[in-house]
């Protein structure tokens, strides 16, 4: 199916925020990848920003359908072996070709006013992250569903950081590390799925 002019700005935008962060790329750079002008562009969008947004809201939705399928492909259904494999999915992510760290941090960093819409729009993401280890914890029968997920979260944007940042490949290895003692921590031993390597798989 042909993708919509709109689509095809929001993903030509996508790109160049991703490569080199949202105010180092104008408005005019983004009209030239995508190939239309700029009356066609503010025929869908009235200013940048409001690009920004639609950008962050599509990455939303494509990375959540992404890493529920990523849980799925790694670790089954089970809510416990998908907590166990966090750090597992994260490895597949971190050796994608095309990663180039997290767009909602870049976000939050690059907009570091809460009250901005396009923060707001970043921790919105990271509030969505939350509540979905909250309720696979909640499902798994983990003590204290909330705080194991605040811990999880903050390992999680480490890592995906640290990865950025230093381009170190062990990040998500490093991170499991630390996870998988701390899991346990919230789950009786009997109740501890068995240990397993990272996942070798490919997206």
């Amino acid at each position: 199916m042909a993708r919509s002019t709109k689509q095809t700005l929001i993903e030509a935008a996508y790109e160049l925020f991703g490569r080199h962060g949202f105010h180092m790329i104008g408005l005019d750079r983004i009209i030239a990848d995508a190939g239309v002008s700029k009356q066609t562009f503010y025929n869908h969008f009235a200013s940048k920003d409001e690009l920004i947004l639609a950008v962050l809201a599509a990455r939303h939705e494509a990375e959540s359908k992404k890493f529920a399928q990523l849980f799925k492909q790694v670790a089954g259904p089970d809510p416990k072996a998908q907590l166990y494999a966090l750090f597992d999915v994260l490895e597949v992510w971190f050796n994608e070709p095309e990663f180039r760290g997290c767009i909602f941090l870049t976000a939050a960093a690059e907009f570091p006013s809460h009250h901005d819409p396009v923060h707001i729009a970043a921790n919105d993401h990271e509030q969505s992250v939350m509540e979905n280890l909250q309720y696979l914890a909640t499902l798994a029968g983990a003590s204290h569903p909330r705080v194991l997920a605040e811990q999880l979260l903050l390992l999680l944007n480490g890592a995906i950081v640290y990865r950025h940042i230093s381009g170190g490949k062990e990040a998500a290895r490093i991170a499991k590390q630390t996870a998988t003692p701390l899991l346990d921590r919230y789950f009786e031993p009997s109740e501890c799925p068995p240990r397993r390597g990272m996942a070798a798989l490919s997206v």
